[in-house]
C-alpha cells in the first residue's frame, strides 16, 4: 500500500509514526512546505536506533528506509492508494490541496481529511468521484485513543468504506463511524464536556484547579481544563460553530464566549499554556465542590443518550468510544448504576431549570434504561 500524508505538522507527524510504525509494508509520500532533508534525516535516526536495540531486523530496516519520501512536490502522491490530509485547520487551504491531490491521484485513490471541526461535505466540493472521499480523524495525542472517527458522506459506497476502515484497523485503532449529522460527534462531546466545565467552574465558584481536582476519579488521565489545556483554547475557541447537533448550540456557545473572553484578556491560543495562565488569575477558594461529579456525570451520560438514540450504527462501539475519547475511568453504564438514575435526572432538571441549554433536557427513562442498562 502507498498512502500519502500532507502536512508534517504535530498531527501529520503522529499519524505517519503510526502508520509507519504499524504498516510494514508500505510506502509514504509525505508533502511538506519545507526541511524534507531534516525530516528525512530525523526519522533515519529513528530508524537507525530500532535497528540498534533490534526492534527492527536488517532486513526490515533495508526496506524501511527506502519507504518514505519527504517533498513539496504533491504531483509525487501519483501513485498513493490513500492520501491522508493534516494541513491546517482552514477550510480553503484543505479545499486548495484536495484540488490538487485529486489531479495528481487516481480516480479511486482514497482522499481522507484529519479535519476536527470543518463541515466535511465542503472540504471535497468540486472533488471529482466523491465517492471515494471520507473524514478520518484522529485524536491526539495519537497513541493514546484507541479509536479513528471515520466521517461518510452519502457518496460512500461499503466498497470504499471498507477500505478506508481497513487503514483505521491496520493502524491498530477501531473505526468508529458517524454519518452526516453525527460528523465528528466524539469532538463534539469534547467541547461540550469542556463548556460544562466552564459552566460549573462559575455555579460552584470553583478555580479551575480546584475543579480538575474534584473530577479526578471521572478523569485519571486528563480533567476537563486539561484536555482545554491540551486542544489550546484557539482551536477550541473556534471549533463549536462547525458542530451540528441543535441541542448542544446554547452551551457550547457559552464554552466559546468564556474562552473567548480568556484569549482576548491574553490567554495563549496555543497548547501547554491554559492552565498556567488561570493559576495566575485565580486564588484557591473553599467552594463546596462534592456535587461536581455528579454534575458532570449527567451532562456526559444525558449527551451520550441523546447520541446514541438516533445513531444508526453499532451502539456498544459508540459506548466504546465516548468512554475512550473522554478518558472515562469506567464505561458509561457503570456511572448510571454508580449514582443512581433519580438522583443524575434531579441534577439534569436543576441545571437546565438554571440555564435553560438543551445539553442537560433528558429524554425520557425508559431510553436511558435501553441504552444504558
Amino acid at each position: 500500500m502507498k498512502i500519502g500524508i500532507a502536512g508534517f505538522g504535530k498531527m501529520g507527524k503522529e499519524i505517519f509514526s503510526l502508520l509507519f510504525g504499524k504498516l510494514p509494508d508500505a510506502e509514504f509520500t509525505i508533502i511538506t512546505r519545507s526541511g524534507a532533508e531534516e525530516k528525512t534525516d530525523g526519522v533515519m535516526r529513528s530508524l537507525g536506533k530500532r535497528l540498534k536495540r533490534k526492534m527492527l531486523t536488517v532486513e526490515q530496516y533495508e526496506f524501511k528506509k527506502g519507504s518514505f519520501l519527504f517533498t513539496d512536490d504533491i504531483s509525487k502522491l501519483k501513485d498513493c492508494d490513500a492520501v491522508i490530509e493534516s494541513i491546517c485547520e482552514d477550510m480553503e487551504a484543505k479545499k486548495e490541496f484536495f484540488a490538487r491531490a485529486a489531479q495528481a491521484v487516481s480516480d479511486d485513490c482514497l482522499l481522507l481529511t484529519n479535519t476536527s471541526s470543518l463541515d466535511i461535505s465542503s472540504v471535497f466540493e468540486g472533488i471529482p468521484h466523491r465517492e471515494r472521499c471520507f473524514g478520518m480523524h484522529f485524536f491526539f495525542p495519537v497513541r493514546l485513543t484507541d479509536f479513528t472517527e471515520l466521517n461518510l458522506l452519502p457518496e460512500n459506497p461499503r466498497e470504499y468504506t471498507e477500505r478506508a476502515e481497513y487503514i483505521i484497523r491496520a493502524a491498530g485503532k477501531r473505526p468508529v463511524i458517524f454519518t452526516e449529522g453525527y460528523h465528528m460527534y466524539l469532538n463534539q462531546m469534547i467541547a461540550c464536556t469542556v463548556s460544562h466545565a466552564i459552566y460549573l467552574r462559575e455555579l460552584l465558584g470553583a478555580s479551575v484547579r480546584e475543579l480538575d481536582y474534584s473530577l479526578r476519579e471521572l478523569f485519571p488521565a486528563a480533567a476537563p481544563f486539561e484536555m482545554l489545556d491540551s486542544i489550546g483554547p484557539g482551536l477550541m475557541s473556534g471549533s463549536s460553530g462547525s458542530f451540528i447537533a441543535e441541542r448542544n448550540r446554547a452551551l457550547l456557545g457559552y464554552g466559546t464566549e468564556r474562552i473567548r473572553k480568556w484569549l482576548a484578556e491574553g490567554c495563549p491560543e496555543g497548547t501547554g499554556s491554559f492552565l498556567s495562565f488561570m493559576a495566575e488569575r485565580e486564588d484557591a477558594g473553599t467552594a463546596d465542590l462534592s456535587k461536581a461529579p455528579l454534575y458532570m456525570t449527567a451532562l456526559i451520560l444525558n449527551e451520550t443518550v441523546n447520541a446514541a438514540k438516533g445513531y444508526n450504527k453499532d451502539i456498544p462501539t459508540l459506548l466504546d468510544a465516548v468512554q475512550d475519547v473522554l478518558g472515562l475511568a469506567e464505561a458509561p453504564a457503570r456511572y448510571c448504576g454508580y449514582c443512581g438514575t433519580d438522583r443524575l435526572f434531579a441534577a439534569l432538571d436543576e441545571l437546565y431549570g438554571r440555564t435553560g441549554f438543551s445539553s442537560y433536557k433528558r429524554p425520557d427513562r425508559e431510553i436511558w434504561d435501553r441504552i444504558l442498562n
